[in-house]
């Protein structure tokens, strides 16, 4: 069931179409993720659901119910804010049920509500402490308990991670999104961060300029982006510009950048004309001493470039390296931290990927 619906709608701040002719739904149960840079509309778009903009152009649907005219307080929306925008002077208990107070909730059936969201976000024997005497993780629950508190049909929650640190930022997040999903309603997330957009969502929209560049699940967004912008944003890549050589087999062309790599790559055939870049995530490429021979048996069209280290850093899980491959070109390599040795600054490398592994669109 749709709970949220925007139709076409564009919002404008003078000459700058902030949201410029976007339509997006958000169903019962699901966690929508709005990614995008800073400046991309992300924010607007959730200020236009919230009812504290109104459109230029278009609609905004909740319930089915057009919103237009209707202010704030008349939709059924729950809102988290990133600084959390706590009552300092109220307990925890009369934070979260101040929403349901002024939304002429039953009085006695507001005591059972407040221990019931407190124990949702685990506060329980909090309810007498005020915000000041609280961690930041503890606010956001509050927080979140009290826009929960009065059963909103769509949650709100803009950057509602990012004051935190990253450590806790990851542990909440986990706990964030099973809230989401056990209460049921239909969620909003307003993020630039990647990693918390595909950890969170069902459905990603990516936006930039105020228009949505690709919506589809974390993985369509990752594994098959549509264009350029989306390619560039998502992940850490390498990309090649060049041009596209003869079929090698079906489904792989020869492609030669214009450092002169000869790589194999799909065959762009619904594409339409070129010219073509290619992409290649990081964390697909492997890296090995010369010398070295993959552990399994390399697939077939398997790229091969040869590179010098020029940085290497241990990032905990993560393994960055910068390698320099000639022609004043140097490409990043992500992996895994599992115990191998760390290739040293100055040693060569073969860096493999597979064909299947490059991304390749419209230079455009």
């Amino acid at each position: 069931m749709k709970i949220v619906e925007l139709q076409n709608v564009t919002k404008r701040f003078g000459d700058l179409a902030a949201v410029d002719d976007i339509s997006l739904e958000a169903r019962r149960g699901q966690i929508v993720s709005l990614l995008g840079p800073s400046g991309c509309g992300k924010t607007t778009t959730l200020r236009l659901i919230a009812g504290f903009e109104t459109p230029d152009e278009g609609s905004v649907l909740i319930g089915g119910q057009d919103m237009g005219g209707k202010r704030p307080y008349e939709r059924n929306v729950g809102l988290l804010f990133q600084d959390y925008a706590l009552f300092p002077h109220m307990t925890v208990e009369d934070n979260v049920s101040y929403g349901m107070r002024h939304r002429g909730v039953e009085r006695s059936s507001i005591p059972k509500r407040t221990a019931e969201m407190l124990n949702l976000v685990k506060l329980n024997g909090f309810e007498k402490r005020r915000p000041a005497q609280l961690s930041g993780g503890q606010q956001q629950r509050v927080a979140l308990a009290r826009a929960l508190a009065t059963k909103p049909e769509v949650m709100l929650l803009d950057e509602p991670l990012s004051a935190l640190d990253a450590k806790l930022r990851q542990e909440l997040r986990v706990e964030l999104k099973e809230i989401l999903m056990s209460v049921g309603t239909a969620s909003i997330v307003v993020t630039h961060d990647q990693e918390e957009a595909m950890s969170m969502a069902d459905h990603v929209i990516v936006q930039d300029r105020g228009r949505i560049m690709q919506q589809g699940t974390p993985y369509e967004i990752y594994a098959r982006p549509s264009n350029r912008f989306v390619a560039d944003f998502i992940g850490r890549s390498n990309s090649f510009s060049g041009r596209l050589g003869i079929e090698v087999e079906s489904g792989f062309r020869k492609f030669e950048t214009t450092e002169g790599l000869k790589l194999i790559v799909p065959d762009p055939t619904n594409l339409g004309v070129g010219p073509y870049r290619v992409w290649v995530r990081q964390e697909r490429t492997l890296v090995m001493r010369h010398g070295q021979t993959p552990s399994v048996d390399a697939e077939p069209h398997t790229n091969v470039i040869h590179g010098v280290v020029v940085e290497a850093a241990l990032l905990g899980a993560d393994v960055h390296l910068v390698i320099d491959i000639g022609q004043d070109r140097k490409i990043g390599v992500t992996e895994k931290n599992v115990g191998q040795t760390i290739q040293a600054v100055g040693e060569t490398v073969k860096l493999r990927f597979g064909a299947k592994d490059c991304i390749i669109l419209q230079e455009t």
